[in-house]
């Protein structure tokens, strides 16, 4: 196309026509493409303007012929070379998902840390890299996009502003397209002066371009952006892959590597000119297809069409690269160099820093690697460092006054540096430290006019676990180690506030070895931390985001060997808990130190510390619960956090979840295109029963507490429904990391899960189906089996009672043939006494023929002291929705005589006083559709069923008096039974029943006292 000056050309046009057979199909359509003054003023790249124009609602799998023309105030200028492009099938050119929403945490004031996870798809080829935007929601009316791809799940971007607020999206990029964005996160603030500390009576400031007298000319403040891609962390597949930081001095190319993206494509996002070819891009949406010609004129910008974020398409065409060599070490130990990093090539996973012991430089290896070339992974849970290791936190919050820090450790050396967190990584101005110095602990701190210096008293013992605790305020600290009297000190001058701008470094530091002034130590801890704790609060010392560290070098893992001689039994598995111990996670059913002994489990106490759940298939297919779910829980709490309920499904973002969270309780689901969390109005007390009652209909969901407010919520989205693959978690999950993200299910229950119904169906967590780990029995007078003669012992809250078989009674079943103690039930009890959980039941075919039919006609004699209660009951088992059924009882005081045939419910109601404790006459008669009950004297009521269906057809045995899991077999029409008695039970006019002689089974069934 020539070459005209822009100024000339006002819009261009974009000729294209389907192609069958190498001949046109029909007339050309056209595309206009006008100019505006913005687009020739923005984005001038090398002199040439680049222009990108959408094509939509083209045919999948079909040949265009396309072209592009100008025009100006001149007129239209001729048409470029026709070109012939193909788009794709529907399957074959996909962009990927969007990735989930980023997770982000501040790092410091000018610094914050991402992660996501990539998409449900990667669409039709493997994503490439990803793209990340952000915006500043009080500052900004425009996204900001960085630069670089980001080939991990994680970064974190530096260079930012102090207090400021920023939101997030990201995008994922394979050969096809980009995704659409992520969800955008919560806005997210950097730290200020009150998290990061300020300098004392607020005047004090540091100079950070002036020399000091270690030599070293360093400006600290680089406020440039720049961003740091995160590895991979070990241990977790390709499908969950998480990331970590990596710990960095500066920008590389001392460069601000983040730009508007409104004209200009980053890197390896490249457009082709249509003059040389077309990129085809296929939508998301079935039998629509994107083509993106690019056309090329003076000066060079980028037009984008739609009216989304303005993303190219990147090429299809792979970037070949040269990896260079990995640099081969001398002498024995790996990765030291007698080079310097500039000259040094580290091995993948890994980076340079200078050693100052061998005077060359060594390749660490990233968090979560280890060995030779850094290619093993390493799970660390309870870090190991060896005197060139350290691992970074976040900078000390909320502590520029005071803090207080615990550490756990066991030092394999006298000498080397456990903690450091300043101003700077220098030890210049404000910092604080604790470290080994000739077997001793070494508490500094200085708050800009001089440091304090707080030395133990004892000298640690090596090869032994340590605590030592350090803490300041103001200019005032003490140091304490182990249970030994605390070592005051006291800092220099008059200043009394600590700035902690550097990250926060444990077991050694980048620059350990230039902190020996300011510290004591030249170099890292050697040996074991078991745990750290700022400011009374656990710092969860895994890798980031699964736990707070953000990066590392050379750390080890202290538990690495802790389950190689043990051996568990039962079936149970090694796992180590500490540094240098373990437990057994035994199965449900077993306990002990090595799950040695077998127990019967009758009410369950689940605890954080042993890490126990327990397990339980859904007790119907997963169809069953799609768009109606309702939970019933009896649990005493022990401690204010934990997971009591949790399933989800692994090929969506379904789930749903209650949990615990700081004495509050929540209800958690997501019918997969967002979530809710419902949460109760009111903390609940600790050691303490509780009844929880969550139900979730469609994408609306009610959570009550005891007698506390309702509270009501609703999913985000459009969709209704919940599908869980996995089966239901009580008390906690296997493994925390694999839950969903917005769940919030993060750690054990700790505490007694009594009771757990699931619509009106009673879940065992004791027996049957169900599996778990380290489930332990509370102490319940159950525990004890207090239920005599095959009785069953049902807990009620710290109380229990006794279900007795048939024949026997008494609080704990003990009482043979009711109050008789005959040697026969017939002769014992003539007229059974119910007692609201009692039932007979009856499968004898002479009986049960007289309860179906065309025809059925009953008449007894009943008492009953309440006002609801089921007399009888025949359907169909297990019942299915509009099944076949026959049922009496009272209703509210009303007695009602109720049968579904197959095509409708008929309800007889005769309302009277039927819970005055006195015996009333009942006559129920069906003639096919048509129905009569008669009560006493109060006169004979009618109804019929709908539809066309004449007769009763049940497979399921007579219940009179009541039956097993009432409320779901009636579909709550009743809820418990009759609280009363029973007698002159007569079937077909003729056929009497001897209530507790014709009965199959039964339950809690006594004589009736007149």
């Amino acid at each position: 196309m020539p070459r005209r000056h822009v100024s000339t050309i006002t819009g261009y046009k974009v000729f294209y026509t389907e192609m069958r057979i190498g001949r046109p199909v029909g007339a050309a359509s056209l595309v206009e493409v006008p100019l505006s003054l913005d687009m020739l003023t923005t984005g001038q790249f090398d002199g040439q303007a680049n222009f990108d124009v959408d094509i939509g609602n083209l045919k999948v799998n079909t040949k265009y012929r396309v072209s592009v023309g100008a025009y100006g105030w001149a007129g239209e200028g001729r048409p470029s070379m026709p070109r012939d492009v193909s788009t794709a099938s529907q399957e074959m050119c996909m962009p990927p998902s969007p990735p989930t929403q980023p997770v982000v945490m501040a790092v410091s004031d000018t610094e914050l840390a991402l992660s996501w996870q990539r998409g449900e798809s990667e669409g039709s080829a493997p994503v490439l890299h990803f793209l990340v935007a952000y915006i500043r929601p009080e500052m900004d009316t425009e996204w900001t996009y960085i630069r670089e791809p980001i080939e991990t799940n994680s970064m974190v971007l530096k260079g930012l502003i102090p207090e400021t607020e920023y939101q997030f999206v990201v995008r994922a990029v394979n050969v096809y397209g980009v995704s659409p964005p992520s969800h955008i996160n919560s806005p997210v603030r950097t730290l200020g002066t009150s998290d990061v500390g300020s300098g004392g009576n607020g005047h004090y400031s540091t100079d950070s371009r002036i020399k000091d007298d270690d030599g070293f000319d360093i400006d600290d403040s680089d406020y440039d952006i720049f961003i740091e891609e995160l590895k991979p962390f070990p241990g977790i597949t390709q499908d969950n892959r998480k990331s970590q930081l990596r710990s960095h001095s500066g920008p590389s190319s001392g460069r601000n590597v983040v730009y508007r993206m409104n004209t200009v494509a980053p890197p390896n996002v490249t457009a082709r000119p249509v003059s040389t070819t077309a990129a085809v891009t296929t939508s998301a949406l079935p039998d629509v297809t994107d083509v993106v010609f690019t056309a090329t004129s003076e000066p060079r910008t980028t037009l984008n069409t739609t009216t989304t974020a303005p993303l190219t398409t990147p090429s299809p065409s792979a970037t070949t690269t040269t990896t260079p060599a990995m640099s081969p070490w001398k002498g024995k130990e790996p990765r030291v160099y007698d080079l310097t990093c500039d000259d040094t090539v580290c091995p993948p996973d890994s980076f340079c820093l200078s050693d100052y012991d061998s005077g060359g430089s060594r390749c660490h290896c990233n968090l979560g690697r280890r060995g030779e070339s850094c290619s093993e992974v390493v799970p660390v849970n309870f870090p190991r460092f060896y005197g060139y290791s350290h691992m970074t936190f976040e900078p000390l919050k909320n502590s520029y006054q005071t803090f207080q820090i615990t550490l756990e450790f066991k030092a394999e050396f006298e000498e080397g540096l456990l903690l450091y967190c300043g101003e700077n990584e220098h030890g210049r101005g404000d910092f604080t430290s604790v470290a080994l110095v000739r077997g001793k602990v070494h508490y500094r701190f200085n708050c800009g006019t001089g440091a304090a210096q707080i030395v133990s008293e004892s000298r640690v013992v090596l090869g032994q676990w340590h605590t030592v605790t350090v803490f300041r305020d103001g200019l005032s600290g003490w140091l304490r180690m182990d249970n030994d009297t605390p070592v005051p000190g006291r800092s220099q001058g008059q200043y009394t506030k600590i700035t902690f701008r550097s990250p926060l470094y444990v077991g050694g530091s980048p620059s350990a070895y230039w902190l020996v002034r300011a510290t004591g130590a030249n170099r890292g801890f050697v040996g074991c931390i078991q745990s750290l704790t700022i400011n009374s609060k656990a710092t969860d010392v895994r890798p980031w985001p699964l736990g707070r560290a953000l990066s590392g070098a050379d750390v080890g893992e202290c538990s690495d060997s802790v389950c190689d001689r043990v051996t568990c039994a039962s079936g149970g598995a090694c796992f180590a808990n500490r540094a240098d111990g373990y437990i057994c996670l035994c199965p449900l059913g077993f306990r002990g130190a090595f799950c040695e002994e077998s127990f019967s489990l009758s009410s369950p106490l689940f605890n954080e510390t042993v890490f126990s759940y327990a397990v339980i298939p859904w007790p119907q297919s997963s169809q069953s619960y799609l768009s109606f779910m309702e939970f019933e829980l009896t649990f005493r709490p022990s401690a204010p956090e934990g997971t009591l309920l949790y399933s989800d499904d692994a090929d969506s973002g379904d789930f749903l979840a209650i949990n615990l969270v700081d004495r509050y309780v929540e209800f958690r689901f997501d019918c997969g295109s967002g979530g809710a969390v419902i949460r109760s109005e009111e903390q609940i007390s600790l050691d303490t029963w509780h009844e929880l009652r969550v139900s979730r209909t469609a994408k609306s969901g009610i959570l009550q507490v005891d007698s506390q407010k309702p509270m009501e919520g609703m999913a985000e989205g459009a969709f209704t429904q919940i599908n869980c693959s996995s089966p239901l978690y009580i008390g906690g999950v296997p493994v925390y990391e694999k839950t969903k993200r917005t769940a919030g299910v993060v750690k054990p229950f700790t505490g007694v899960i009594q009771k757990l119904i699931l619509n009106d169906r009673t879940i065992p967590i004791t027996s049957g189906s169900a599996g778990g780990v380290n489930v332990a029995n509370s102490a319940h007078p159950c525990v004890e089996s207090p239920c005599a003669n095959g009785g069953t012992c049902r807990p009620k809250w710290d109380g229990y009672e006794c279900d007795c078989p048939l024949g026997y009674d008494g609080r704990h079943c003990q009482k043979e043939c009711g109050n008789y103690c005959l040697n026969t039930v017939t002769e014992a009890i003539e007229i059974p006494q119910f007692i609201g959980r009692s039932y007979l039941t009856y499968d004898n075919r002479d009986i049960l023929k007289r309860v179906s039919g065309s025809r059925t006609n009953l008449f007894m004699r009943f008492k009953s002291t309440a006002k609801d209660g089921l007399l009888l009951w025949r359907g169909d088992s297990p019942m299915r929705p509009n099944s076949d059924f026959l049922s009496m009882g009272l209703q509210d005081g009303a007695l009602i005589f109720s049968y579904n045939l197959g095509s409708g419910v008929a309800d007889i109601v005769v309302n009277g006083t039927f819970s005055d404790g006195k015996w009333h006459r009942v006559k129920a008669v069906r003639d096919g559709q048509s129905g009569k009950l008669t009560v006493d004297d109060y006169g004979a009521k009618t109804g019929r069923s709908p539809g066309k269906m004449r007769q009763l057809n049940i497979n399921g045995p007579l219940y009179v008096g009541g039956m097993k899991e009432i409320a779901l077999h009636t579909n709550r029409q009743y809820v418990g039974g009759l609280v009363g008695c029973v007698s002159h039970f007569t079937l077909s006019t003729d056929y009497h029943l001897a209530l507790v002689e014709d009965a199959a089974d039964g339950k809690n069934i006594n004589t009736c006292s007149n």
